[in-house]
């Protein structure tokens, strides 16, 4: 569970921003949050918030910050000598270029609150530090700073086994993942949340994402019930979904089948490569003296097709679907494994190529707390104003970017800041720039 997140001198982003879960007092819309024993008496997380703003505000880097820190922690330890970190840094002010980038995390893993921070420019780790806070008292795990020779490093429990990890812990590597695949269990309950419960989908219509849905629809015949009861609420007009894989050898696969079009997919499967054939099943209509020949229909559906008065059609995937409904297709997957498992989901762009009522029907699922029972969370960027309704998210829901005119610097705030009464059209203030966070349009040759 993601408490908040703070950026410093990534992209955009220039001053210390901070975005949060941590609900306002505000007694609105309480089944949009949740308690947990890990955090302070009284206090309650959000099940979802909304981030908007212009273009080039700086929402998607919020996103990308949080995947950056992501990748950071799973794959710093395959680090060698010499290798750079990624460092983009604000541009727009020459200072920066010569201080680190700075993220925090501040989180919930197995009903204990976390706080890890980390520093960096593009040659090493400036600073690294994670607390806990067992039975609610602060307490410290590491601090590792970059000294002129050996780095600096305070560690109040088991002192030996930490010194001897920091050792062997390059100065371009995260202490945290070194430590976690060294098996140091106190690091390694972090890492385990960075991995298993963090998820961050920074390209919501990349075609890789298929593959998250493709392999729930093979892991039970659960997770294939609530992807397709999903799907049937989107209203796609698909009944069912088959996947096969067939075995290809590795020498003969040919370019086809990672083209541009994205025909066929491919995995990996230990050491063989599979192609990944996936039929959608729709109902066809009938009675109107143009019925489906059978070389379409599939017969197990055949017979459900007649009972319920007409034959069930198979469409290929990757050349039948709409663009669409591939884009929904995508991301069921990653939401039913979040709300399944309790995972914080962190989106980019909820509503590229979707209706708005699927959106806010994806928002409604993370907001009802019998379809969410795991308490997971919904962070996501939109543009899609018909979500800005009182009656849907809370105050303290709705989150804004937006470039500071003389400096170039994203700046966050959320729409608490202007307390708007709870009857009010936020809709409608957002386009007329109450809250700001709106593009500045001049009045350009030929539109006067």
């Amino acid at each position: 569970m993601l408490i908040e997140f703070s950026i410093e001198n990534f992209r955009s982003i220039k001053e210390e921003v901070t975005f949060s879960l941590l609900a306002s007092p505000d007694k609105s819309l309480e089944k949009n949050t949740f308690e947990s024993e890990a955090l302070n008496k009284g206090d309650r997380l959000l099940r979802t918030a909304a981030i908007y703003g212009a273009n080039a505000s700086g929402k998607s880097n919020l996103v990308m910050a949080s995947g950056t820190l992501r990748e950071m922690v799973l794959n710093s330890m395959l680090n060698r000598p010499g290798d750079l970190l990624v460092y983009t840094p604000f541009k727009l002010d020459e200072e920066c270029l010569e201080k680190p980038t700075r993220f925090k995390a501040v989180f919930i893993h197995n009903d204990v609150h976390y706080v890890y921070g980390v520093a960096f420019t593009g040659e090493r780790i400036v600073e690294e530090f994670l607390h806990y806070y067992p039975r609610g008292r602060k307490s410290l795990i590491f601090e590792r700073k970059a000294g002129k020779g050996e780095q600096e490093a305070k560690f109040t429990k088991d002192r030996r086994v930490q010194k001897g990890i920091l050792d062997r812990t390059l100065d371009n590597m995260l202490y945290l993942s070194s430590s976690a695949q060294q098996k140091y269990e106190k690091t390694m309950e972090v890492f385990r949340w960075f991995r298993e419960e963090f998820t961050v989908i920074q390209k919501a219509d990349h075609p890789g994402l298929m593959d998250y849905t493709f392999d729930l629809l093979g892991r039970s015949e659960e997770y294939k019930k609530l992807i397709l009861e999903t799907l049937v609420a989107a209203d796609l007009g698909i009944e069912d979904i088959l996947v096969e894989y067939r075995e290809l050898p590795f020498e003969g696969l040919s370019s086809k089948l990672f083209g541009e079009q994205g025909w066929l997919s491919v995995r990996e499967s230990g050491n063989k490569s599979e192609l990944v054939d996936i039929k959608t099943i729709h109902r066809a209509g009938i009675g109107n003296g143009n019925e489906i020949g059978n070389g379409n229909v599939n017969k197990e559906w055949e017979e459900k097709g007649r009972r319920k008065g007409s034959p069930s059609v198979q469409f290929d995937f990757y050349e039948d679907e709409s663009e669409g409904t591939k884009r929904i297709f995508y991301l069921v997957g990653p939401f039913i494994d979040a709300l399944v498992n309790g995972k914080t989901l962190v989106l980019d762009e909820l509503d590229l190529r979707m209706h708005p009522t699927l959106c806010e029907y994806f928002v409604r699922l993370f907001q009802a707390p019998y379809r969410n029972k795991k308490n997971a969370q919904l962070v996501f960027t939109t543009h899609d104003v018909n979500l800005l309704d009182l009656n849907l998210f809370r105050r303290d829901q709705v989150w804004f970017t937006e470039k500071d005119h003389d400096t170039g610097s994203t700046e966050l705030f959320s729409l608490t800041e202007f307390s708007p009464r709870r009857d009010k059209n936020i809709r409608k203030g957002y386009l007329a720039g109450r809250y700001g966070a709106l593009p500045f349009i001049g009045a350009g040759e030929g539109l006067n």
